[in-house]
């Protein structure tokens, strides 16, 4: 399958998007019915708190809307930015993100830098923002008051005056003729950013998306007239409809759509906007899912995986953390197919640089990336990789900035993060070990208990000592340390009893009612859930849930 398509499946609660590259999958996009992303939507919003050791302010945006939002001093709009906005920038440097386009040119602004949000906004105050990142974690969405809405070929700028052209575009003449399409169209107020898609397209095809673009700026106007508070003005359009209009290219061959109501939207959005790739949409009616009919769903459960194989019998070995990721390239069984070590290396270093830059997009990492290339002790071969990397990061769409690679075979980079990671979308932390990755093995848990048993054992008022503890675990200390829990019997003249719990996670214990500390922590929340006081989690015996009874009854068991 050695071509470029869409693939959308759109059966069901959430839709998502395949972009298959030569047969290969090169990026997934995911929504949810109930969980929309809110990037590119419009809100009137109200300052909630105005922070000037940070400079910057947090904005309720309505109803629905869970956390405050974060508007940054420099994505303030002021009274004359318009004017000012490109007087630091470089107008033929467009950018490729629609949802970031205002933004960008907003912090290359070096006037907004000597400004100060105190002097800007006050509690109380309304304002206009646009969503630039959705919310992450425990972080509220990032706002900005340079709005833009993306069109097919253009991006309008309702701040600006200027008119820019994609630094892709590199035909002066195809420059010249496009920003004077625009200056025509345009009329005498706005700006706009002509995408890499405007490249040899029509005449009336560029100003029919001016004209769009400029007719839905003023029905935000009239709709934003008509409601009082803070709230949404405009909502992006959904994943489907932006990205056929934002991804179909010339070189995209076919879209494929598994659902007959969103395939009708999608045909009459592109027959309206788009009419020149109307024919490459197309009903898909197979009877397998259509993410298995195109190879997608095998390729995503590697897209989550630590380890993605390599063709020639390498891998890479991806970790992400908090904040920085780390990419090991390891030859594996890849030898070469001669002798010269340099060369084999040199060659597996090369495969990955292609399998790199995808495993960035597919899996959508951003911040601080660390990439641990195979050490080469020529300068002409580490030159070589580093000019395929930059030759797969081409094709992505996110901005990234990268540095040469050291005498160790380290790349460090960044890429611009959005949204949220596919692992974030479509995993959770183990709740075996709560998303350490490692839990502590069962002969170092029976251990544990076992030095427990040594120190409380003696403060115990009963005539036994319980044990409870995973089945694992409970077999450890029954038999191969029977021999020391018999010593302990006669040290404090007590029964040791050994009692298997089936629920529990391998780490989990408990110890004449003293508990280990994960469970201890998962009562204490289970307590303060039902409003009740947290159970204690040290002490003798009876020093949990039924530990009373356990007394009364002269030590026996629940």
């Amino acid at each position: 399958m050695g071509q470029n398509i869409l693939v959308v499946n759109a059966e069901g609660p959430e839709t998502r998007v395949a972009v298959v590259e030569q047969g290969a999958l090169a990026e997934l996009f995911v929504e949810r019915k109930h969980d929309r992303g809110m990037v590119g939507n419009i809100y009137r919003g109200k300052v909630t708190r105005v922070l000037p050791g940070m400079q910057a302010a947090f904005v309720d945006l309505g109803k629905g809307v869970e956390r405050a939002a974060f508007l940054f001093v420099g994505d303030v709009l002021g009274a004359d930015d318009g004017k000012k906005l490109f007087e630091d920038v470089d107008t033929e440097d467009g950018d490729e993100a629609p949802e970031g386009a205002a933004a960008r040119l907003a912090r290359g602004k070096k006037h907004l830098a000597q400004r100060k949000i105190e002097d800007l906004l006050r509690p109380g105050n309304e304002v206009l923002v646009q969503v630039v990142k959705d919310p992450m974690g425990l972080k509220g969405a990032r706002v900005t008051g340079y709005l833009s809405l993306p069109g097919r070929y253009s991006v309008y700028m309702p701040a600006v005056n200027q008119i820019g052209v994609s630094r892709r575009i590199q035909s002066d003449k195809e420059r010249k003729r496009l920003r004077e399409l625009v200056m025509a169209a345009r009329g005498k107020q706005g700006g706009f950013i002509l995408r890499t898609a405007a490249e040899g397209t029509s005449d009336q095809e560029i100003k029919d998306d001016v004209e769009y673009l400029m007719r839905l700026w003023n029905e935000i106007g009239r709709r934003e007239e008509s409601i009082k508070g803070a709230g949404l003005i405009y909502g992006e359009l959904d994943l489907a409809l932006r990205l056929v209009r934002d991804l179909v290219r010339e070189e995209t061959t076919e879209v494929h759509i598994d659902d007959e109501d969103q395939y009708q939207r999608v045909r009459k959005f592109t027959e309206t906007f788009l009419p020149r790739y109307a024919e490459r949409m197309k009903r898909y009616e197979g009877r397998r899912p259509i993410f298995d009919h195109f190879n997608v769903e095998p390729a995503l459960r590697v897209a989550v995986a630590r380890k993605v194989p390599l063709r020639s019998g390498g891998s890479l070995v991806i970790d992400q953390g908090e904040a920085l990721t780390a990419i090991d390239v390891n030859t594996g069984s890849f030898t070469g197919s001669n002798n010269d070590l340099e060369e084999t290396v040199t060659l597996n270093n090369l495969e990955a640089c292609e399998e790199v830059a995808r495993q960035l997009r597919l899996r959508n990492i951003g911040g601080i990336i660390v990439i641990d290339f195979i050490d080469m002790d020529k300068e002409g071969n580490r030159k070589k990789v580093w000019d395929a990397f930059q030759i797969g990061l081409s094709k992505d769409r996110a901005r990234c900035n990268v540095t040469k690679i050291s005498e160790l075979g380290l790349v460090e980079m960044t890429r611009k993060r959005t949204r949220e990671s596919l692992s974030q979308l479509l995993t959770e932390p183990c709740p075996m070990c709560e998303g350490a990755a490692v839990v502590k093995s069962t002969t170092t848990v029976a251990y544990e208990i076992l030095r427990e048993v040594r120190r409380s054992g003696s403060s115990v008022d009963a005539d036994k000592v319980e044990i409870e503890c995973a089945p694992k675990v409970a077999e450890i200390l029954s038999t191969r340390e029977r021999e020391y829990l018999d010593g302990l019997e006669k040290k404090f003249q007590k029964l040791v009893v050994v009692m298997a719990q089936k629920s529990w996670k391998p780490d989990q214990y408990r110890v004449a009612g003293k508990l280990s500390t994960d469970i201890a922590a998962e009562e204490a929340k289970q307590a303060a859930a039902l409003g009740h006081a947290a159970p204690p989690s040290a002490g003798g015996a009876g020093a949990s849930r039924g530990g009373g009874k356990r007394r009364r009854r002269g030590g026996r068991g629940r």
